[in-house]
């Protein structure tokens, strides 16, 4: 693969993210009782393509980015210094924010901030946030080729 294919995988997360963007456009068509759950399945739809572009090359290098600019704010090492510490806070703050929309607040803005979480997530440098990317790839990369698979992809 070479050019964007390369960058961004074989493309089953666009897939999804594509999906998953079309369900929160055209949700109102569908009966008003449907719609909670409906942006429950986009937000999840989403956070699992985040996952998958984190684990691509273009992921990999915004994850590299953002220990660089860590590093520079404060602490030379990874886990160290102000940097680090909001970078953890940032993580745990979007994590928590998905929990909250899931269980009791389902709205499909939510699904945007699903897409970056899993970068923030992969970018702290350990603890409890780095733990819960760590739970969540193998499903949420299973979840999406299956989706892309499906979908003809």
């Amino acid at each position: 693969m070479s050019g964007i294919g390369g960058w961004l995988g074989g493309g089953a997360a666009i897939i999804v993210a594509g999906l998953c963007f079309l369900l929160m456009r055209y949700t109102h068509h569908l009966p008003g009782m449907t719609h909670p759950w409906l942006h429950r399945l986009a937000i999840v739809g989403m956070y699992c393509a985040g996952v998958v572009l984190a684990v691509t090359t273009a992921g990999a290098w915004l994850i590299r980015l953002g220990r660089t600019a860590g590093g520079l704010v404060g602490g030379t090492a990874p886990g160290s210094g102000i940097g680090w510490a909001l970078v953890t806070l940032g993580a745990l703050f979007l994590a928590a924010a998905l929990v909250v929309a899931l269980i009791w607040m389902p709205n499909p803005l939510f699904a945007y901030v699903a897409v970056i979480t899993p970068l923030v997530l992969a970018l702290s440098p350990g603890g409890f946030a780095h733990h819960v990317y760590d739970v969540t790839a193998n499903p949420a990369q299973s979840i999406v080729s299956q989706v892309a698979t499906w979908a003809g992809g």
